[in-house]
């Protein structure tokens, strides 16, 4: 089989389709909008399965759309048992998490904070969230530029920066720029009912690439998943333990289930971008649904892209790429780089010209959903939270409605200067490392504030400030453990570090110190708040 470099015309039209549409279905939607309770919770009367979808899609991303089949050449098929914790995670989410934040009612998750705190907590938990999806989009963004360099060749080297045979700096400046503005066009004017709808159609493009890169590799190599997971388990060259008491060791069944368990208990129980879909619905029901709807498409997204990952680990058997030399290179940034490579380097090289345009719309659809969510949770933030916080006199629904576009918009400059630097930072890094170190690290924090909120008597502000502070030293240090001190660190332990240092000098802190919750703040505690009607839950 030849390989082609690059789009053709048929492809072009194809991604220009997608692009068009999702421009045309933003306007539409905008048009309609009256208020900020619309554009930021589309009247909390949003359907539960389209809901559940969005939130998938906008949490997928190019991070796990690119960074899944690239992790089969690492540690292959074991990377599925993160997994393994979906039903304890279900358990805790349903019957924790949502009832807990939708009988509030509440717009952005920090109005609670300042509830059960004081205005400072909720400050640092809303600036938190804030890095937290500022990295989350950078380093979105920045996944996707790269896999677009390897598709389309634009090959300009002149954008600001110049174009080498290890890096192409023009050139993914050049698409950072691209992808960061367009989404954030249709997300100003459509708002979360736009990204919602958006989301979907994105989520059933990205499924459709996905399954047509299987069918394609299937037909061409006349092989099929048994052939495909016998490939796999012969070159994946990261051994993988069940458990391992050495903190340096990357990868472990226990280490990739605890870092998958912590990672969707805290954002479901901790980010705006997911809190803000539920929310958007009618009731607790509702939301439910929406998280089940949520896990049913990750657990048929992961083994869909797994099964991307080992078709293309069998496809190499017998085809070229300029990845495959790397992938077994002793150099472990040139191996990390090629491992996400392949997936990138495959579309624009062997599939057929029109189904090569629908997978590179796949690309911009991961990316647009998850930016599209981030910047419009990052204008909800600043708006509740801090702009009516310290508005002077009263602000009309009109004028609020204009802050949040143009807060949103601002978000786009934001993302293409953060994107930038970060691609400059991280060369040499793999998309699931990059993670931990683009945004992870103030995870563990931020989840520990809500449980802290929820369950614990003696937590009270004095106590969790510092703990925070300290717990954010953990997450970052962590993160960039080999860079600030020469010592490896498993990645997957990032979130779970610096969540338990922020409840362990909280509780350390409260026990010295003699802190109690005063009466009124332990109305604020899950107990309290499940226990309430919703129609009579407490109101910011």
């Amino acid at each position: 089989m030849e390989s082609h470099v690059g789009m053709t015309v048929l492809d072009d039209i194809v991604v220009g389709v997608f692009l068009f549409g999702m421009l045309a279905m933003g306007f539409h939607i905008g048009r309609k909008q009256q208020s900020t309770e619309d554009f930021f919770l589309g009247g909390r009367n949003l359907p539960a399965w389209a809901v559940g979808i969005s939130i998938f899609a906008s949490l997928l991303s190019t991070i796990t759309y690119l960074g899944l089949p690239g992790e089969m050449f690492r540690t292959g098929v074991y990377y599925l048992t993160r997994d393994l914790p979906t039903l304890l995670v279900l358990f805790i989410v349903c019957v924790f998490l949502i009832p807990f934040f939708t009988k509030q009612r509440l717009t952005s998750a920090y109005e609670y904070l300042e509830n059960r705190y004081d205005y400072s907590v909720r400050a640092i938990g809303a600036i938190l969230c804030l890095l937290y999806i500022l990295g989350w989009i950078s380093v979105v963004v920045l996944t996707a530029s790269r896999a677009l360099v390897e598709i389309v060749n634009i090959d300009i080297n002149w954008f600001f920066g110049w174009n080498t045979e290890l890096h192409k700096d023009a050139d993914i400046h050049l698409l950072i720029v691209a992808i960061g503005l367009f989404s954030i066009v249709y997300t100003t004017m459509g708002g979360i009912r736009a990204v919602v709808w958006t989301d979907v159609i994105q989520f059933l493009v990205l499924m459709a690439g996905a399954f047509f890169t299987m069918g394609f590799i299937a037909w061409t190599t006349d092989s099929g998943f048994p052939s495909w997971i016998e490939t796999a388990g012969k070159r994946q060259y990261e051994t993988v333990e069940w458990f391992s008491t050495d903190f340096r060791t990357r990868s472990t069944v226990f280490l990739i289930s605890l870092n998958m368990f912590a990672w969707t208990v805290l954002t479901h129980g901790s980010n705006q971008v997911a809190l803000q879909r539920y929310f958007s619905v009618r009731d607790t029901r509702e939301a439910r649904k929406s998280f089940l709807v949520n896990a049913a498409a990750g657990v048929l997204i992961t083994f869909t892209l797994a099964g991307v990952g080992i078709s293309l680990m069998h496809f190499l058997e017998s085809h070229d790429l300029p990845a495959k030399a790397n992938l077994e290179s002793k150099d472990d940034g040139l191996r990390k780089k090629a491992q996400d490579d392949v997936f990138p380097q495959f579309i624009g090289r062997y599939l057929p010209t029109g189904l090569r345009g629908l997978v590179v719309a796949a690309l911009f659809a991961a990316a647009m959903s998850t930016i599209d969510s981030g910047a419009n949770s990052v204008s909800t933030i600043m708006t509740v939270d801090f702009l009516r916080k310290w508005k002077r006199g009263n602000i009309t629904n009109d004028s609020e409605l204009k802050v949040a576009r143009i807060l949103t918009a601002s978000m786009g400059m934001i993302v293409v200067a953060s994107t930038i630097l970060l691609y400059h930072l991280s060369k040499g890094t793999d998309i699931i490392t990059l993670c931990q170190k683009g945004f992870n690290c103030f995870l563990g924090p931020l989840g520990a504030i809500f449980f802290l909120g929820m369950f614990s008597r003696l937590s009270t502000a004095k106590t969790l400030i510092p703990a925070v502070v300290i717990g954010q030293g953990v997450g970052t240090g962590t993160g960039y453990c080999e860079e600030l001190f020469s010592v490896r660190f498993s990645t997957h332990l990032v979130i779970s570090s610096a969540f338990l240092a922020t409840v362990v000098v909280d509780s350390f802190l409260a026990l010295v110190t003699s802190s109690r919750a005063s009466q009124a703040d332990r109305q604020w505690m899950w107990k309290s708040i499940v226990r309430k009607n919703a129609t009579d839950s407490p109101q910011n």
